[in-house]
């Protein structure tokens, strides 16, 4: 059998070798190329390497391959046979390296999906964080918004408060732990006679109670219940005076409950408490004169029956000392029943006469003094007169007005006995009225009597020293000229307590509708 030649193979082979050198080249080119645009990327490196690798194996292998036909042709096949086991080795070591290559790349690739794993769980934590921060700042936003909101709200409920605080007409006060003011408004500043507000915040609120019994039970009552309303009672002004208010107030507590300060709103009810025991005074008297003057025309007659006939016993019995002396006593007796009577027409009113004129009221005063004031001076009783100049005239029954003078005077004497000031002054009121003020020096009049003074037939002084009808008439002659009296003890104003006064009565009377003209002098 023929064999065939071997020489096209050689050819190929040697071709092969060349075309594998070639080949080789352009990928690793080409693999270059691919790595330089995706230069992060795993595989296109392991590629690149790869080709790399490829090519140092094409070219070991194409090179030995071609220095075997060279030796072989130019006789020196015994060289290859030296470089045959080098060049072997080399390729070995190059497919070694490809394989290792290979395996690298498989582990790579583990890491890389471990990372791929680990990139998609970041890009879900990614996301829920911006999810999270999404919601977040939403809630932020809303945050904002809402304490804006509440702020504007609270900003809002402050200027109701506030201008609720400064414009109310009653006086609101708050008072720290140790019962001290620490604010006040306006209207609490002008009802206790203050300029501002420094003038009395930091001042004990229990300065300004007059009855400290009642600082005591305002006090307790709030410490205890927490809360107190309409408490009365007479707060001392800037000026020494009083007023009465209507106070109703709360505990402010902390958390442990323990008081840490108080709120409170007064009422001044000073006019009203005033107008109340006025109106209340009026119709005492009212239902007390209705039954005086009936009282006065029943008994008038027999008394006129029991008088006439003593006073005819009398003429018949001039020789009999003895029964003389009765009829004297019967006689006498009888002329004050008589004289109790008229005073109940008095206040009954039934025998008021309408003899009304302008009154110069300094020289009407000085006209009872002239009559009056040496009886005084000899019980050592002075009278200190304070009587403002040019007051408005007033019209006034003089002979009924009298009678009210007097009868105060007339107490003020009764009251000190002996050793004392009466002090009478003299003013114009804000509405163009007078006021007369009559006090005394003597022993003041109790609380639990004060109230009662003006009642008919109340009387302090012993058994057949009075009626007790003196006030009450003075009272009801006042109130028919068209003005007021009261009776303060110890008074309220600082000139009159400094004046050494104890009890003072003030008469107000009405301004005339069409005055004649002021006093020039009538001090």
């Amino acid at each position: 059998m023929t064999s065939l030649p071997l020489f096209p193979v050689h050819i190929v082979d040697f071709l092969g070798a060349g075309l594998m050198i070639v080949l080789s080249v352009m990928a690793t080119r080409y693999a270059w190329k691919i790595k330089q645009i995706r230069r992060r990327n795993i595989l296109c490196g392991y590629f690149f390497w790869f080709s790399v690798a490829l090519l140092i194996f094409a070219v070991s292998r194409s090179t030995a391959h071609i220095l075997r036909y060279l030796f072989i042709i130019i006789g020196y096949p015994h060289i290859w046979k030296i470089l045959a086991p080098y060049t072997g080795g080399f390729n070995t070591m190059t497919f070694v390296a490809i394989a290792t290559l290979t395996f690298y790349y498989a582990n790579v690739r583990s890491v890389m999906q471990r990372i791929r794993d680990d990139a998609v769980e970041l890009e879900k934590t990614n996301k829920m964080l911006a999810h999270a921060h999404s919601t977040l700042r939403e809630l932020n936003q809303n945050l904002e918004r809402r304490v804006e909101e509440r702020t504007q709200k609270l900003r809002q409920s402050e200027q109701k408060f506030r201008s609720l605080f400064e414009h109310s007409q009653d006086a609101v006060f708050f008072c720290d732990k140790h019962w001290k003011i620490a604010d006040i408004n306006a209207t609490g500043v002008e009802l206790l006679g203050y300029d501002t507000p420094d003038d009395i915040i930091g001042v004990p609120i229990s300065a300004f109670f007059k009855d400290k019994k009642a600082w005591t039970k305002y006090y307790t009552e709030l410490a205890s219940q927490g809360h107190i309303k309409d408490f009365e009672t007479d707060l001392i002004k800037s000026d020494g005076s009083f007023m009465t208010l209507l106070i109703s107030a709360s505990a402010i507590k902390d958390k442990d409950s323990k008081i840490i300060g108080s709120e409170a709103i007064a009422k001044d009810i000073t006019a009203l408490k005033q107008v109340t025991e006025t109106l209340i005074q009026q119709e005492k008297m009212a239902s007390i004169g209705q039954l005086a003057a009936g009282v006065a025309h029943e008994i008038n007659t027999p008394l006129g029956i029991v008088l006439g006939y003593t006073q005819i016993l009398e003429e018949d019995f001039r020789e009999n000392k003895e029964a003389l002396e009765t009829l004297a006593i019967i006689e006498k007796q009888t002329q004050n029943c008589r004289r109790i009577v008229a005073d109940l027409l008095k206040f009954s009113r039934e025998s008021l006469e309408n003899r009304m004129g302008p009154t110069n009221i300094n020289q009407f005063i000085e006209d009872i003094l002239s009559v009056m004031e040496h009886t005084l001076n000899m019980d050592r009783i002075y009278v200190h007169r304070v009587f403002e100049e040019n007051l408005p005239r007033v019209l006034a029954d003089e002979g009924k007005l009298r009678q009210v003078f007097m009868n105060l005077i007339n107490n003020a004497h009764d009251a000190m006995e002996n050793d004392g000031i009466i002090g009478i002054w003299t003013k114009e009121t804000a509405e163009g009225g007078v006021e007369v003020i009559i006090g005394d020096t003597g022993p003041g009049i109790p609380e639990d009597v004060i109230s009662r003074v003006f009642d008919p037939f109340f009387t302090t002084k012993s058994v057949g020293k009075g009626t007790g009808l003196g006030l009450s008439v003075s009272f009801g002659i006042v109130r028919d000229h068209g003005g007021s009296m009261e009776v303060q003890s110890p008074p309220d104003e600082q000139e009159y307590i400094q004046a050494g006064m104890e009890t003072v009565f003030k008469v107000k009377l009405p301004p005339m509708k069409n005055p004649v003209g002021k006093d020039e002098d009538d001090s």
